[in-house]
């Protein structure tokens, strides 16, 4: 097997606000910065973006106030949500074919099942009997039912994605490094798999799932059992990572392992400029150098830790997203030099 490593993508988000104008900003300095998988912009939350719509088609789903309560069983929606994302890369690219000759390829980032459902209250008659754990309610995350409903639904928009001739899709599932630690909270590790496997199984290409902070030895393993192709970590802010994983998970399989290379929540210095946050071409390539003597550089995709999002709410705007840029630009450099 013959894999091309090495390649640079993002996670997803930026400290932007959320209108046409960003997106096709930052899509463009994406691809002109040279990321070779570009995402497109997330300028939303990552669960709102999903469940905000689908409330309008499942009928016992409300949103109130930004948030999601279930009171009864549910019909899959026949028609995909939030297919506008991977529709605008489409038109955004085809308006510019100067700019696809730049790239490898594009990528959209998707929220997965069990994140989803763990942003769902459960109510009523649903919520009889069950015991709340870790949360302060009940939450779809406890019902398999329900998580396995969302991974129907997040298959579906996920094929409708790659048959867009999107590359890269993946699914966000930051929940996962809670429920699965020395223990599993509410499900079987087998059910994991299966779930995370349903909803991956409408990807053509490069399937990816993005679970964030520390990873268990146990998630490690669930999510090598799976048929995920690229599994996406933060290493920079969570350097444990770096003890988890071994070349042998990676040689012989079809499988990449996505490195965290700069940081993505940052906390504001005293008389800070923006390229005191900006981390700097020699670190970054002994970084990426270290990374390589250990994982080899065919299995690996470089990208930052997490979204940028954060950037927003500590810097603003405007020195949010410079910060955002100036971060990708020198991991962009950095993988140009190495190579």
């Amino acid at each position: 097997m013959v894999k091309e490593g090495l390649f640079t993508t993002v996670v997803g988000s930026f400290p932007l606000s959320n209108n046409e104008e960003n997106m096709k900003k930052a899509f463009n300095d994406e691809i002109n910065i040279g990321i070779d998988y570009p995402c497109y912009p997330q300028l939303i939350g990552m669960n709102y973006q999903f469940l905000s719509p689908l409330a309008k088609f499942i009928d016992p789903l409300d949103e109130i106030d930004e948030k999601f309560f279930l009171n009864d069983d549910f019909r899959i929606p026949d028609k995909s949500v939030a297919l506008e994302y991977g529709q605008f890369m489409v038109d955004f690219l085809n308006e510019h074919p100067e700019l696809k000759s730049l790239i490898k390829g594009t990528k959209a980032c998707l929220t997965g099942p069990f994140t989803l459902a763990s942003e769902i209250i459960l109510k009523d008659k649903l919520a009889e009997g069950i015991t709340p754990v870790i949360f302060k309610e009940a939450r779809a995350i406890m019902e398999g039912w329900i998580v396995d409903k969302l991974a129907e639904i997040m298959k579906k928009i996920g094929k409708a994605y790659s048959d867009m001739g999107i590359n890269i899709i993946s699914m966000d599932e930051p929940i996962l490094g809670l429920l699965v630690g020395r223990k599993v909270w509410f499900h079987t590790e087998d059910f994991i798999v299966e779930t995370l496997n349903k909803a991956l199984s409408g990807i053509k290409d490069l399937s990816s799932v993005h679970c964030c902070g520390k990873i268990s030895p146990k998630l490690r393993d669930l999510l090598l059992q799976t048929d995920v192709k690229v599994m996406d970590h933060e290493f920079i802010d969570n350097e444990s990572n770096f003890r988890i994983f071994e070349k042998s998970h990676f040689e012989n399989t079809d499988k990449y392992l996505a490195i965290g290379t700069v940081q993505t929540k940052v906390a504001p210095m005293k008389n800070g400029e923006i390229e005191d946050y900006v981390e700097k071409i020699e670190f970054l390539k002994k970084y990426i150098k270290k990374a390589i003597d250990l994982y080899g550089k065919e299995n690996l995709v470089i990208k930052p830790d997490c979204g940028f999002s954060p950037l927003k709410n500590t810097f603003g705007e405007k020195d949010g997203y410079k910060i955002a840029l100036g971060k990708l630009t020198n991991m962009v450099k950095a993988v140009q030099e190495i190579k």
